[in-house]
């Protein structure tokens, strides 16, 4: 299966290193990535998002059977392996596995998002996030963005518990991208700010407010050439090839 990786990610004013991540695994006939956002509490927390999203890819490119249970059984076994040195940890996640005809299975805990689109200005987010914001009911994302206690989070891959993602299915048309993406891209930028931090622009200073490390991936189907990566901050995106391509 031939992806098209464009990976964009930038540090923001909270903690002093990236806490954003994204893992990508590649199959002949399907792909799974990651997106995670260390918490900032934790002081460890960027350090166990990666820890998670390499071994769920390394875990997807040598498994037999790759299912939305199989994939919550993973991580519910990473959980027990890492809880024990991440006592104070957790991350919000979003996972997209994605077969060759475009069928494709989102999980989901926190608030991570996936979203679809033809365009950089026209993302449909296709979940909601787990927050206090929406707890007693759905809204718009775009809502959500503007309250305050979208904040508070109502599950997440927490080092005390593990809590199974959310699931749902969506199917990605002809031309169409998937993106996931960090709530510093969703819920703190414009949609032409996305747009521009897309397409390679950093994110404007805001009058030095304090923000959010942002992040989000965009993966393309592409047909007739071989898989191809681009983007930044290499150090936070780990790929892994069952083909080694």
């Amino acid at each position: 299966m031939a992806v098209e990786i464009v990976w964009r990610s930038e540090r923001g004013t909270l903690t002093c290193d990236n806490r954003d991540c994204c893992g990508v695994g590649l199959r002949d006939e399907s792909a799974l990535a990651i997106v995670l956002d260390g918490s900032t509490s934790g002081a460890n927390s960027g350090e166990f998002a990666r820890a998670i999203a390499r071994d769920l890819i390394d875990w997807f490119i040598s498994s037999e059977q790759v299912t939305p249970q199989t994939v919550t059984d993973r991580l519910q076994e990473i959980h027990g392996d890492l809880s024990t040195n991440y006592r104070k940890d957790s991350a919000s996640l979003v996972i997209a596995l994605v077969e060759s005809d475009g069928a494709t299975q989102i999980l989901h805990s926190g608030d991570c998002l996936a979203g679809t689109c033809q365009g950089p200005t026209d993302i449909t987010w296709q979940a909601q996030p787990h927050t206090l914001a929406n707890v007693t009911g759905d809204l718009s994302v775009a809502d959500i963005a503007q309250t305050p206690v979208r904040h508070r989070l109502t599950r997440s891959f927490r080092s005390r518990e593990f809590a199974a993602p959310d699931v749902s299915e969506i199917r990605l048309e002809e031309e169409q991208d998937l993106v996931l993406a960090t709530d510093g891209f969703w819920a703190e930028l414009s949609r032409d700010t996305q747009a521009r931090f897309l397409e390679g622009d950093e994110v404007p200073d805001g009058n030095h407010q304090e923000r959010d490390d942002c992040s989000a991936l965009i993966l393309r189907q592409v047909a007739g050439r071989a898989n191809a990566v681009s983007g930044e901050a290499f150090g936070n995106l780990y790929i892994g090839d069952a083909e080694g391509s």
